[in-house]
């Protein structure tokens, strides 16, 4: 969400890409590269999105990498802190966002966590533009 939220918001001023500690199934097969729209389990995402005015069912899943993280300005982490790899816990870029994980919650769960991040979002890319 919060990618979606950031990149319609800054109107091409910055880019915001999403990524994952662990982009895999239960069975430890890769997501890396599948279609969030394509995903039922993601479906209260791209509804709650749409709701709210925002449009995600493009959005791919990514594996994050320490090539991604090089690449980064800021990294804002909401994935649970034993999840993360030491190359992302040591980075000075990382800003940690206490967000719950809506993942197989219902819809009022991810509406509730849209309206947590999404004045963070704000914020964040109102001290960018600063």
């Amino acid at each position: 969400m919060a990618e979606v939220i950031f990149n319609t918001l800054s109107k091409d001023n910055h880019h915001a890409f999403s990524a994952g500690t662990k982009v895999f199934d239960k069975e430890g097969n890769s997501r890396h590269g599948q279609k969030i729209g394509d995903m039922p389990e993601a479906e209260f995402v791209i509804t709650c999105l749409k709701e709210f005015g925002f449009d995600g069912a493009h959005l791919v899943r990514e594996q994050l990498s320490p090539e991604m993280l090089a690449r980064a300005d800021k990294v804002i982490v909401m994935a649970e802190q034993d999840t993360l790899p030491d190359y992302l816990k040591e980075s000075d870029k990382v800003e940690y966002w206490d967000i719950e994980n809506p993942k197989g919650m219902p819809l009022e769960k991810h509406q509730e966590i849209f309206n947590q991040i999404y004045p963070l979002v704000k914020n964040l890319l109102e001290s960018l533009l600063k």
